[in-house]
């Protein structure tokens, strides 16, 4: 019997010492989430932001539809300085930009032919700003270049070479891209702000011609030059130029002049394209390109060409048609770039 009660007082004795100790802890933890509850919510807040940014799925690209906008500029004619077909494909493009921009401007310039001073091409670039709040520090540049090639030096049939190039592949696939990504941007508005700019007279150029006395000549990527010169203040993260990426047996693989100057820039690409699977993105070195992205790189703003080598059998051709184009092609290259701006912070 004594020591039922033995046992009883010692039970009575711990249960009370229990029952105080957690009083106590309690007290200790209440005044613990008084005295850190200012940063407990905005550490909670941080965590949400986080896994709601992690569930969002980035925007669809729509390859097909960027076919459509390729055909369309094709159906309105060359892209050339001075001619109807110019003028309709620059209305197009700047309307369809103001559905989606922040932005959209044209700025003018002229180019004198080098083999006959009175002869003037009056140059327009379009620029189209995405994300212009005053809280985005980082740009991102996109760009391509929207006329054709005047005249089909390349044709297989000598007879054709005066005739302008339709320009589907080499011109119109770039913009058709970056017209679906516009409409992506306004969709699901990037982290980044992002500058779309279409160049004019990139393809005015001539191709050196070995067998002859070497002579002044009229350069490639006039656009690219004269929007550095009149934007001296602009100065991207970096960018991409698009610039024939259409073709039905598209090979895309890394331009020297992009790899020597902005290689980081070309491994970042090249990530995503490991990511989504984009089979066209080949990783070999293939030669330099004198294209739009030699302008910024001379100004140290690493921007790279996305181009394919060996040229196709079209290039420069009378054949640069849209049936010589792919949805599937235009799908691999806009779906590389969703994957790269909407991976920026």
């Amino acid at each position: 019997m004594t020591n039922k009660k033995l046992k009883k007082k010692n039970t009575g004795t711990i249960s009370r010492g229990v029952k105080t100790s957690s009083k106590k802890n309690l007290l200790e933890v209440l005044t613990l989430l008084k005295n850190y509850w200012k940063w407990i919510v905005p550490i909670a807040a941080v965590i949400i932001a986080v896994i709601i940014i992690l569930k969002t799925p980035k925007p669809v690209f729509d390859g097909s539809r960027a076919y459509i906008d390729l055909v369309k500029q094709v159906e309105l004619g060359p892209r050339i300085s001075g001619t109807e077909g110019h003028l309709k494909t620059k209305e197009y493009l700047t309307a369809q930009l103001k559905k989606y921009a922040d932005l959209v401007s044209e700025q003018t310039f002229d180019f004198n032919d080098v083999h006959d001073s009175s002869k003037i091409y009056n140059g327009v670039n379009i620029v189209a700003s995405f994300n212009l709040s005053e809280n985005v520090s980082k740009r991102i540049l996109l760009c391509a270049h929207w006329d054709s090639r005047p005249f089909a030096d390349n044709d297989p049939d000598t007879s054709k070479r005066r005739q302008p190039v339709p320009a589907a592949n080499d011109g119109a696939s770039g913009v058709a891209v970056l017209l679906e990504m516009a409409r992506l941007f306004a969709e699901a508005k990037p982290k980044v702000g992002v500058d779309i700019v279409f160049f004019d007279l990139e393809d005015i150029g001539e191709v050196p011609d070995s067998s002859k006395i070497k002579s002044p000549q009229n350069p490639f990527g006039v656009g690219s030059e004269m929007f550095v010169k009149n934007n001296a203040g602009y100065y991207p993260e970096y960018g991409i130029l698009l610039d024939m990426v259409g073709d039905k047996e598209l090979r895309i693989p890394k331009e020297a002049y992009s790899i020597n100057r902005a290689g980081n820039v070309v491994e970042k690409v090249w990530q995503a394209a490991a990511t989504v699977g984009a089979k066209a993105f080949v990783n070999e070195q293939a030669g330099g390109v004198m294209d739009d992205h030699i302008a910024f790189l001379k100004k140290s703003i690493p921007v790279i060409d996305l181009i394919q080598q060996p040229f196709p059998k079209t290039w420069h051709t009378t054949n640069d048609l849209p049936e010589f184009c792919s949805s599937a092609s235009l799908q691999q290259v806009g779906t590389v770039l969703v994957e790269v701006i909407y991976n920026e912070k």
